[in-house]
């Protein structure tokens, strides 16, 4: 792999928007401030170093005026007085010599001269401030004055130790540092805000795709999104849209089909009818069966089209009146089994497709009856619990082994059906049904011993 696609696939890496942006972010932002704090530190400081030079030169002054020229020389007298005001200071040891024209100490220490070169050049304006150590090696800041005294001159150096410096360089640092610091965690608040609300819009776009139920296929809309969300929010239509087309192709495909078939099969199973009363063969009852069965999967496809995602409306019933409404169709399949098909039924409030629902609970009771022999019980309870409502199929029949209570929802399994002559389908159209309409499937041993098949609905929403 060369470095240019070594290069993408790294740009290509899954992660978190939210840590990226803060990524480049955050160490930006740092630096700027970090720049930005060395920058005040070292303008301030450099103002503070002028201000004490100011003062040092100052004073150099001041000594430069107490010299006078008598007598055809300089003199230098000092008084106490003077001394006191002038070199006494509460935190640093100042020291100062004064040098007549010939380079005679005229008064005070010697050895404060600094060495290197002290061309004439290097002197602006008369004086020359330079770095150096005085007494016992401390540091020094000093300054050298060349002043004229009538017709002669005297050089005056004065040092000064850098505890005031030192002490100013300190209250700077912290009078820079503070800010700094709440400039740079009010900086991050506002970083992470700002990241927080750039990225809200996606987090509201999620949540109107997850408040989505799977027969909501209509478009989003570009309105109240962001320009730059705008060519994804085009792209998530333009799917939906192909997703809606194709889903109401394959549901057409296969209510079309069922219906095709059922005309014929419903003719074929006339005819066999009238050719078993009028030829009395008992072998055509396997094939009138047969036939049965082939009807009972063709109804099944029919509920399996209309229950994938499509456009007909939900609506607030009664799980009660419904199956009131279905019983006497189980009640002939019951009979015809041989089957005591009791019912217990409360009132049941829920939402859903009615349709959807009654097939629903005729596939488990289809089920219930097909596999409970002769002479057993199967009993249709429902009712209303806390956060929403029920409606149970149980039966004495031989039940459903643990391990096989997920595998029997799934399409075209059958397990050990016996004589049962199920196609596979029915409990795959319940949970799907189930699915669309936010109920909950629970498969478990009834209270005779065989199976217990429960649906919960969620209570419906408050109108």
């Amino acid at each position: 792999m060369n470095s240019q696609n070594l290069r993408a696939s790294k740009n290509l890496r899954p992660g978190s928007l939210r840590q990226r942006l803060l990524t480049w972010l955050l160490p930006g932002v740092a630096v700027l401030l970090l720049a930005s704090g060395v920058g005040s530190y070292y303008v301030a400081s450099n103002n503070a170093t002028q201000a004490y030079d100011r003062s040092l030169l100052n004073l150099a002054l001041a000594l430069a005026n107490q010299a006078q020229f008598k007598d055809g020389e300089v003199r230098f007298d000092l008084q106490p007085q003077a001394r006191q005001i002038l070199l006494t200071d509460k935190f640093d040891e100042i020291r100062y010599a004064v040098y007549g024209p010939r380079g005679r100490l005229l008064s005070g220490d010697e050895g404060l001269f600094p060495g290197g070169d002290l061309a004439a050049d290097k002197f602006e304006d008369g004086h020359l401030f330079f770095d150096g150590h005085g007494l016992k090696g401390r540091p020094v800041r000093g300054v050298i004055l060349l002043a004229p005294v009538e017709s002669a001159e005297i050089t005056v150096v004065i040092t000064e130790t850098l505890t005031k410096r030192e002490m100013q360089v300190g209250d700077i640092l912290l009078s820079v540092l503070v800010p700094e610091l709440l400039l740079f965690a009010a900086t991050i608040a506002l970083v992470l805000r700002g990241v927080d609300a750039g990225l809200r819009p996606l987090e509201g776009l999620r949540i109107r795709l997850g408040r989505r139920t799977p027969v909501e296929l209509k478009p989003l809309g570009v309105d109240g999104v962001p320009f730059e969300l705008r060519p994804l929010v085009r792209e998530i239509d333009q799917l939906l849209g192909r997703l809606g087309t194709a889903l109401g192709a394959q549901r057409h495909f296969v209510s079309d089909a069922a219906h095709q078939l059922r005309t014929p099969i419903a003719a074929l199973l006339a005819q066999l009818e009238s050719t078993m009363l009028e030829s009395g063969d008992p072998r055509l009852e396997q094939l009138r069966e047969s036939v049965q069965r082939l009807v009972r999967l063709v109804n099944q496809l029919l509920a399996l089209a209309r229950a994938e995602p499509g456009s007909m409306p939900a609506q607030q019933l009664d799980l009660r009146t419904l199956i009131e409404g279905e019983a006497d169709a189980w009640l002939q399949m019951a009979l015809a089994r041989d089957i005591d098909l009791g019912f217990e039924l409360v009132s049941a409030p829920a939402q859903g497709i009615a349709l959807l629902l009654a097939e629903l609970l005729g596939n488990l009771v289809d089920n219930a009856i097909r596999y409970t022999p002769r002479g057993g019980r199967v009993t249709v309870r429902c009712g209303s619990e806390a956060g929403g409502s029920f409606v149970a199929v149980d039966d004495n029949g031989p039940g459903v082994p643990p391990e096989l209570r997920e595998r029997i929802f799934e399409r075209l399994f059958r397990g050990d059906t016996g004589s049962a002559g199920g196609s596979g389908l029915g409990l795959a159209i319940v949970r799907q049904i189930a699915a669309q309409q936010g109920a909950s499937i629970q498969v478990g041993e009834s209270v005779d011993g065989g199976a217990s098949f429960v649906v919960f609905f969620a209570a419906p929403p408050e109108i």
